[in-house]
């Protein structure tokens, strides 16, 4: 892919692409997870999800966005946690354009953000049937705990994944 520019995405003028990339995203990963209605319904106000980790969120600490041709096609949610940790809250890539280095280079942008802001360790949690396990454990994140995610009365389990990211060597991996 040609050049992806990463940068904040915090404004209102970018709220619904932002929601467009995560809707199409969770279309793609999460089809074989919860139903077309159920995801659909997150989007549209109809369901409420909840992760069970989500009350030790203390606030958000901001959305980075990649950019193709001004277009948004991924975002990263950063957040800070009660314990004084750093929270990767999110982390989307359209799915036309995956398998392109964009998941990758939001990642590293996160850490880089987080680190700036004081952060060592950092914590993302996904569906434990999502293939985004397998991307959090080759960038070097060890599991830590296990939750659960609900959309509505659908209950799916979650793992808890943590990395030090202080300037270990476990960042250079992949």
């Amino acid at each position: 892919m040609s050049e992806v520019a990463i940068g904040w995405s915090e404004g209102v003028d970018e709220r619904e692409a932002r929601v467009d990339v995560i809707r199409s995203a969770w279309r793609a990963a999460y089809a074989h997870i919860f139903s077309r209605s159920e995801i659909d319904g997150i989007f549209d106000g109809e369901v409420e999800g909840q992760g069970s980790w989500v009350p030790e969120r203390l606030a958000p600490a901001g959305t980075l966005g990649a950019r193709h041709n001004g277009r948004l096609i991924g975002l990263a949610s950063l957040g800070l946690l009660r314990s004084g940790d750093a929270e990767l809250a999110a982390l989307y890539v359209r799915p036309e354009s995956q398998g392109r280095g964009v998941g990758i280079s939001l990642w590293s942008r996160s850490i880089e953000e987080l680190r700036e802001r004081g952060c060592i360790r950092m914590e993302v949690w996904a569906l434990g049937r999502a293939d985004a396990c397998r991307f959090y454990e080759s960038r070097g994140c060890v599991a830590f705990g296990t939750g659960s995610f609900s959309i509505g009365r659908h209950q799916e389990p979650a793992v808890g994944y943590a990395l030090d990211i202080s300037g270990s060597p476990s960042l250079r991996r992949g």
